[in-house]
C-alpha cells in the first residue's frame, strides 16, 4: 500500500425519508470528517427520475450547494422509492465498486452514518502494519447464519481499502454460489457496476424474501447490511489470515442528545469521541441552540456561522411541507 493512500468517509441517505434531518446534516457531518483529514463521499439514494416534489428539491438544492462548496463527492444512486432506505444502508458495503475516478484501489473507505459526528481524531487513525480497522468491534455480540457463528460488527465504523471492500464479495461463498447458477456474469465481475442491480443480486441471494420485504427500523431487514458485512469480513479473514484488521474497542465517551444541556458546554466537549445527534427535533430552535455549541467547538467561527445560516434556510423549506409526499 502506498503512503499516498487517501482516506474517505462514506455515508448515505434516502431522499425519500420522512426524517429530513438525515439530508440536512450531511454537510455538517462531512465537514466534521474533513476536520479529521478524511475526504467525504455522500450518496443520495432514491428515485431521481420521478421525484418531482418541489419540497424535496428545495432541500436537496440547499444541501448540495453546501456539499459542493466543501468539495464533497456527491453520488446520486438511482433506485425505486420503496427500496431507498434499505439501499441507503446496504450501498456502503458495496463501495469497492466505486469508480476509479473517485477512489483508487488502495485508498481507504470508512463507513459511517449521517447522524454520527466524529470528534476525537485519534479514534479514526490507521495503525501501521494493519489493513484497516473496525471501531467498537466488540459491541454487538454474535449471530448464527449458514450453520456458523459470526461476530457482529457495527457499520460505524469499518475502514478498509477499496480493493478489500471489493474482494470481500469477489472471494465470497455467495459469489461462488451465484456463479454456479450462471447468473449475470457482468454483475459478478470485478468491474461490476456500482448499481442497484449489483446490490440486489448479491443481497437477494443471501437474504431471499427478506430483501424485498417492507423494512421497519429494528427488524431483521434493518440489519442486513451489518449481518452481510460481518459475514463477509469473518469469512475473508479466515481465508486470508495475513490480512490484519485492527479490531478496536470504543474507548471514548459519546455525546448523546439526551444528555442535559450543561454537558454540551464548550469546556466539556473535548471529553467526547463522537456525537450521536437528534433527528427532526433539531428543527426546534431550542435544540438547535444547544447543537450550535458543538459547531462552535468543531469549526472556525466563519463556518459555524455559515451552518447557522444554512439551518435557517433549511427550516424555511419545512414550512412548505405538503400533506403527502
Amino acid at each position: 500500500m502506498s503512503n499516498k493512500s487517501r482516506r474517505f468517509a462514506v455515508f448515505s441517505t434516502s431522499i425519500h425519508s420522512k426524517f429530513r434531518s438525515y439530508i440536512f446534516y450531511t454537510p455538517i457531518t462531512a465537514a466534521a470528517w474533513q476536520r479529521l483529514g478524511y475526504e467525504v463521499i455522500v450518496i443520495f439514494v432514491g428515485d431521481f427520475t420521478h421525484n418531482s416534489s418541489q419540497y424535496f428539491q428545495a432541500q436537496l438544492n440547499l444541501t448540495e450547494a453546501f456539499l459542493e462548496r466543501l468539495n464533497v463527492h456527491i453520488i446520486y444512486f438511482q433506485c425505486d422509492k420503496s427500496y431507498s432506505i434499505k439501499i441507503s444502508q446496504l450501498v456502503r458495503i458495496f463501495t469497492g465498486y466505486l469508480s476509479d475516478t473517485i477512489v483508487d484501489d488502495w485508498d481507504y473507505i470508512l463507513t459511517t452514518d449521517s447522524d454520527i459526528i466524529p470528534i476525537r481524531e485519534e479514534d479514526y487513525q490507521l495503525k501501521e502494519n494493519t489493513t484497516g480497522f473496525i471501531y467498537n468491534a466488540f459491541c454487538c455480540g454474535s449471530f448464527q447464519r449458514r450453520n456458523k457463528s459470526y461476530r457482529m460488527y457495527p457499520m460505524s465504523h469499518i475502514c478498509l481499502p477499496k480493493k478489500i471492500w471489493r474482494d470481500l464479495f469477489l472471494q465470497s461463498i455467495q459469489r461462488q454460489e451465484l456463479l454456479a447458477m450462471n447468473l449475470s456474469l457482468n454483475l459478478l465481475s470485478e468491474k461490476a457496476p456500482f448499481s442497484f442491480a449489483t446490490i440486489s443480486l448479491y443481497t437477494r441471494h443471501e437474504f431471499k424474501n427478506l430483501y424485498d420485504s417492507n423494512m421497519i427500523k429494528g427488524d431483521a431487514a434493518w440489519y442486513m447490511d451489518q449481518i452481510y458485512s460481518s459475514m463477509l469480513i469473518n469469512d475473508y479473514s479466515v481465508k486470508y489470515p495475513h490480512i490484519k484488521i485492527d479490531k478496536r474497542r470504543k474507548q471514548s465517551l459519546r455525546l448523546d442528545p439526551n444528555l442535559p444541556r450543561h454537558m454540551w458546554e464548550t469546556h466539556r466537549l473535548k471529553q467526547y469521541g463522537d456525537a450521536h445527534i437528534i433527528h427532526d427535533e433539531i428543527f426546534d430552535s431550542y435544540r438547535w441552540g444547544i447543537f450550535k455549541k458543538l459547531l462552535a467547538f468543531l469549526f472556525d467561527q466563519s463556518l459555524a456561522n455559515d451552518f447557522d445560516y444554512y439551518y435557517k434556510q433549511f427550516t424555511l423549506t419545512l414550512m412548505e411541507k405538503p400533506d403527502e409526499y
